[in-house]
């Protein structure tokens, strides 16, 4: 128990660094997935065809396969990164096709007779999507996305194969320095524990309170 006080401070910090490596992969992912889910939903049936299949590719690959692609094909094209940009453009470019697909199921659950009301009013496709379709498929989509939010930090701990120090490299480091693999690694999983608890009871609650809203 010693050990780990003293090496509080450490893990504390590499914590923060997860959550800014989380976050920034939260919200890139959510702005570019969101895109992709529009494209598929409103482009022609070629540029839709092409996104499906993307969105099937990037969701068909393990998220370390994909980390380790990006962290050697990049070089390989010319394209210089450090490994914490590498990172979290892995965590972006993975996790958009499944934000991605939460928002064309979200948007294709709204009746169409919705849209077909708006387009008979004399509204543009586009407005009837910005006024009628997205607010009610936002409502749909949030529980869902802030449930990938908790998938997205436990997921951060695949970055460390590839040099990124977050809170389960800092705990291998601290593990190799005092040989206490046991007891550093059952407080890690704690700590990923209560920040995904708290993800997922926050989901829950937002999915209620957004219920009566709507009731």
């Amino acid at each position: 128990m010693d050990q780990i006080i003293r090496s509080l401070p450490v893990l504390l910090e590499a914590l923060q660094q997860t959550l800014v490596l989380s976050g920034l992969a939260v919200v890139f992912s959510a702005l570019l997935g969101f895109a992709i889910g529009e494209v598929s939903t409103l482009a022609g049936p070629v540029a839709g065809w092409f996104v499906r299949r993307y969105i099937e590719l990037v969701r068909g690959i393990p998220l370390l396969v994909f980390i380790f692609l990006s962290y050697y094909l990049l070089p390989a094209v010319g394209v210089q990164t450090e490994p914490f940009s590498t990172a979290v453009m892995s965590l972006v470019l993975y996790f958009s096709a499944f934000v991605a697909e939460i928002v064309r199921g979200a948007v294709q659950s709204i009746p169409q007779n919705q849209i077909n009301s708006g387009l008979a009013l004399g509204m543009r496709r586009l407005k009837v999507e910005r006024i009628v379709v997205l607010p009610q498929a936002l409502r749909i989509a949030v529980p869902a996305l802030l449930n990938l939010c908790s998938i997205v930090v436990k997921s951060t701990s695949l970055v460390s194969i590839i040099g990124v120090w977050e809170l389960t490299y800092a705990t291998r480091e601290i593990v190799m320095r005092t040989v206490l693999p046991f007891e550093f690694f059952i407080f890690a999983m704690i700590i990923y524990f209560v920040v995904c608890y708290t993800i997922v009871r926050a989901s829950k609650m937002l999915e209620r309170k957004m219920a009566l809203a709507h009731r």
